[in-house]
């Protein structure tokens, strides 16, 4: 059985990342978008950062937001 492609959205009041990932090709292509608006008014994507990457790329970017995230946390406990 073929799986086509996974969607993922993250969405909150500063930027949307959009996932949409293609098992078969084992390829995943990653947008990330300012927004504009809130809840109330509706949201407006504005045009970010399309990526296509694969699995090894999108382990070394999480790999790269964790260091920065762990910096932040350790920041704050001082």
């Amino acid at each position: 059985m073929l799986e086509l492609t996974r969607k993922n959205t993250l969405l909150t009041d500063e930027f949307a990342i959009e996932t949409d990932t293609d098992v078969d090709r084992a390829l995943s292509i990653i947008s990330i978008n300012t927004v504009d608006g809130n809840e109330a008014d509706g949201f407006t994507e504005n045009t970010g950062v399309t990526l296509s990457l694969d699995y090894e790329q999108i382990d070394e970017i999480i790999l790269i937001l964790q260091v920065a995230s762990n910096a932040l946390k350790r920041a704050e406990n001082q």
